[in-house]
């Protein structure tokens, strides 16, 4: 049986920056998926079980703030990591996000390495 792998899913409207960044992960040799919206995301969570999720706050349909509440009511997923990720420079956001059990907060633009960075602090050890 293969190693279990330490899988990034990443959530993201945009497809350019979606694709952009999974790229970037599977160049510093991360595993990493794309979810596009909020309902994708839940549904690969339960199917893929990642070990960190990267989470855009503004999306259509359902918004960064109800995939962090929805993680957080499940308490199979209440462990798992979450990086958000937003345009949103506000801090009552930052602080609600953090209330929600995000376990950091970047805004965009960002830098693709320092992304990389912070994932790995959050990946189980030998990640």
């Amino acid at each position: 049986m293969a190693e279990p792998t330490h899988l990034v899913l990443v959530v993201e409207d945009d497809p350019d920056l979606g694709e952009a960044i999974i790229a970037y992960f599977k160049e510093e040799g991360l595993d990493a998926k794309l979810a596009r919206d909020g309902d994708q995301a839940m549904r690969m969570v339960d199917d893929l079980s990642p070990a960190v999720m990267v989470l855009d706050l503004m999306m259509p349909r359902r918004d960064g703030f109800s995939v962090l509440r929805e993680l957080r009511a499940d308490g199979r997923l209440r462990a798992l990591p979450v990086i958000v990720v937003t345009a949103i420079f506000g801090l009552s956001e930052r602080l609600y996000a953090t209330e929600l059990g995000a376990a950091d907060y970047v805004t965009k633009p960002f830098e693709l390495d320092e992304l990389v960075s912070r994932v790995r602090v959050l990946l189980p050890a030998g990640g």
